[in-house]
């Protein structure tokens, strides 16, 4: 079956508002949020000028986001790409996170109603607990434990790197309850903030780029929750979880959640990479008479190359995402869409930056800073390197181990 992915106008024409307002609204405060590491602090302001509801986790747009007739997937693809064209920060101060992701995938429906619906239909933050000072998405590595006392479990270890970790309502948590079971004893588990023994470290970790990410170093010192807390427990004395149909395991939770954002994390670095070039071939473009006509052409060259490129990853964007929106399996189009978009945008933003000479590297412009930001976009929620495992495995077969 042939599929088209070509945008109807209306998301189209919705998309463009989101974009040239972005460029307006948010890119004159890029090189704030990259030098004080956080959004402007008016950033609420800064979102009420925006024509079109774009969504906020704290729901304070009086309109809501539009329904297409290509999906909710699809829709957000073209508003992650078409607000970080103006610069990143933005998708930082109004994302709810994905906590609330793994809570859908596997929870129970009790645990659906009270942790997952007051997100999606009130508001608020949530955070993905994973990546530890020694791993990143090997999670067969994770060595934070959680030890069943009686009517509560008790969690021990280090996170970093965790979105939001520092400001949301609650964090799923990825710990271990036997060591020596390996990875099929990992289990999730929601941890309120303000929790006895959960402690935020450090707010936001220093980094090359996404400086204004708020990225989190979170300790749990004999954190005690309660059993209900445990993603799938249905009760009883077991350390495992229940029977009920939507049960997952901790570690295939994880990589559920991963797989839904996979995509958007592709469009992030896709704006970044088109904002790079669009400004590229401008300031070119008014260089042009400097060079010599068969110069000029390989420049040209060049520049539609990088925008040959850019479509191809849109498209393998859309179609991962279409496949979710469709409700069918997409694991495989999403690490596709992964390995494939991060590295080509930061290759397309260099490439940028050598064109221009010495202006691409000047503070003066902005792509020096979206070469710093495009890097970790290759390397969290599922490395570059273990996207590519994960399409090998799904072709020539195998059992995943990573995220």
């Amino acid at each position: 079956m042939t599929v088209s992915f070509e945008l109807s106008d209306d998301l189209v024409g919705y998309g463009r508002e989101i974009r040239d307002w972005s460029v307006e609204a948010v890119r004159p405060y890029a090189r704030y949020a990259d030098v004080h590491h956080a959004a402007p602090d008016h950033w609420r302001q800064i979102v009420e000028t925006c024509p079109v509801a774009i969504g906020t986790h704290d729901r304070r747009q009086v309109k809501r986001q539009p329904a297409f007739a290509e999906g909710k997937w699809v829709r957000d693809l073209v508003v992650t790409e078409s607000l970080t064209y103006g610069d990143h920060w933005i998708s930082n101060v109004i994302g709810a996170g994905i906590g609330h992701l793994v809570v859908k995938l596997m929870g129970t429906p009790e645990q659906i109603d009270k942790w997952y619906r007051p997100i999606v239909d009130n508001g608020g933050q949530t955070a993905f607990g994973l990546t530890e000072p020694q791993f990143g998405s090997d999670t067969s590595m994770v060595e934070t434990t959680a030890t069943r006392d009686g009517d509560t479990w008790v969690l021990n270890g280090t996170k970093m790197y965790c979105t939001y970790g520092g400001q949301a309502d609650y964090v799923v948590v990825f710990a271990s309850t036997d060591k020596a079971a390996g990875p099929a004893a990992i289990r999730a588990f929601v941890v309120p903030k303000g929790t006895s023994g959960f402690h935020v470290a450090k707010f936001n970790e220093d980094k090359l780029g996404i400086r204004s990410w708020t990225t989190s170093e979170l300790l749990f010192e004999d954190c005690a929750i309660p059993v209900e807390n445990q993603l799938g427990w249905t009760g009883g004395d077991g350390d495992g979880p229940g029977p009920a149909p939507r049960t997952r395991s901790g570690r295939s939770g994880a990589l559920g959640a991963l797989a839904q954002n996979k995509p958007n994390i592709s469009a992030t670095g896709i704006a970044m990479a088109q904002a790079s070039l669009d400004i590229a071939t401008d300031l070119l473009q008014e260089q042009r008479q400097s060079f010599a006509p068969h110069r000029w052409s390989l420049v040209e060259s060049d520049l539609e190359n990088m925008n040959a490129a850019l479509g191809r990853a849109r498209l393998v964007n859309f179609r991962a995402q279409w496949l979710q929106d469709l409700q069918r399996a997409n694991k495989t189009e999403a690490s596709v869409a992964k390995a494939y978009g991060p590295p080509t945008c930061e290759r397309v933003i260099r490439r940028c930056m050598q064109l221009l000479g010495p202006d691409g590297a000047s503070t003066d412009l902005l792509l020096e800073k979206w070469y710093r930001d495009v890097k970790i976009l290759d390397i969290f929620e599922g490395s570059g390197q273990v996207q590519r495992i994960i399409v090998g495995r799904a072709v020539f077969g195998g059992a995943d181990r990573v995220a």
